[in-house]
């Protein structure tokens, strides 16, 4: 921990200078704080070579829009990441050549005009082709004006972005007794880097290491987000393969249809839960998708993402629906449907109404064969920052 350095010792014109002249492209996004850093990239001539668009999604409807859904945390390690990979994605579209772009997220809780009971806590992270940054800044709390502490995320938030370019003779941030800055980074494995810039459609994960072929020949595949993996999903993994007779393996998709991409360090925090279970990563968010990737395979479900699978809304009509799950039936795929808890009572897949057309791809795992009330969702809620 350093004491507190004067503003001129970092020397913002320098650092912004050769982040313009770097050859590198962002999309930066920054909600609660961090907005003085792109004043900074656009007081420096030269601003439009590096910034392709910056965004301050500061209303809790801006940031669910640029997410895509509601964040459990507006400010949390969880939202940076998040916004910092939807960045990604914007900045491919927008830079020539997409390999040379990243994401800048920012999430931050400063002095305010309301008393803040919880820590000025700030995370910042930046996202690119292969690797993912992540700054945790917690701020004593009565040491700084708003202002102060805005200067100070602004001049974390710069020097992240001259390490992602990789500048020369970064400045020096100072910190005050009380303040603690943390730093995570994650550089992907090349395959994985592969697969998210969809150069191939699947990697496997297996003791934390990863292959590109299948560790074993699975018949059976759990997927899910695994935010976090819990005895839930391994119970229900044996139950389908004893049901099965064969070996089930999970699947965990880096895209889906309701949430943004995951970033290299959660991937690989996700995956490093399975210690020595067969995951595969896929790019692939809809069942229509895995089963091209997966035929003759038995994807093992919970009664609610049965029932998103047959509703027409999903698909845009009921005439889509009908012919994805005729696609899927076509290669040789199926469904294995277990139950949850619902308040007082459990719901089975006999408590929903399947059309006939459809009935035969869904068989039902019953209550007295696999019975955990549990989820990822209440586990996550006392750890949640």
């Amino acid at each position: 921990m350093s004491t507190s350095i004067t503003p001129t010792d970092f020397d913002r014109t320098s650092l912004v200078s050769a982040l313009h002249a770097s050859g590198r492209q962002a999309v930066i996004a920054v909600t609660g704080g961090g907005s003085l850093a792109i004043s900074d990239l656009l007081s420096v001539p030269g601003a439009s070579a590096f910034l392709l668009e910056a965004r301050v999604p500061y209303a809790p409807l801006a940031l669910t829009e640029w997410l895509g859904r509601e964040p459990e945390q507006y400010c949390s390690r969880e939202t940076a990441l998040a916004m910092a990979v939807v960045a990604c994605e914007r900045a491919k579209k927008l830079s020539t050549p997409p390999t040379e772009a990243f994401g800048v997220g920012c999430s931050a809780a400063l002095v305010s005009n309301r008393p803040k009971r919880g820590e000025h806590r700030v995370w910042i992270a930046t996202h690119t082709a292969n690797a993912t940054h992540l700054i945790g800044l917690s701020l004593a709390k009565g040491m700084r004006e708003r202002v102060q502490e805005e200067r100070l995320v602004a001049d974390v938030l710069l020097r992240l972005l001259g390490e992602t370019c990789e500048t020369k003779s970064l400045p020096q941030i100072g910190l005050l007794d009380g303040d603690s800055l943390t730093s995570e980074l994650c550089v992907a494995h090349p395959l994985l880097a592969d697969l998210v810039a969809g150069r191939r459609a699947t990697v496997w994960s297996m003791r934390s290491a990863w292959q590109s072929n299948p560790p074993l020949r699975s018949v059976g595949l759990l997927a899910g987000a695994f935010n976090p993996l819990h005895d839930g999903h391994r119970e229900l993994a044996r139950v389908a393969e004893e049901r099965l007779a064969g070996p089930v393996a999970f699947e965990l998709a880096w895209v889906n249809v309701d949430k943004p991409p995951l970033d290299f360090l959660t991937i690989e925090a996700r995956c490093r839960q399975f210690v020595d279970l067969p995951v595969v990563l896929t790019h692939e968010p809809t069942f229509v998708l895995k089963s091209r990737l997966f035929p003759n395979t038995t994807f093992v479900v919970g009664i609610d993402t049965a029932e998103r699978i047959v509703q027409s809304k999903y698909y845009g009509s009921e005439a889509d629906m009908f012919a994805a799950l005729a696609e899927i039936r076509s290669h040789g795929c199926r469904f294995l449907v277990a139950g949850r808890s619902e308040g007082d009572s459990f719901r089975t897949l006999s408590k929903l109404n399947l059309l006939p057309p459809v009935r035969d791809l869904f068989e039902e795992i019953s209550e007295g064969e696999f019975r955990r009330d549990i989820s990822s969702t209440e586990l996550r809620t006392p750890n949640s920052e």
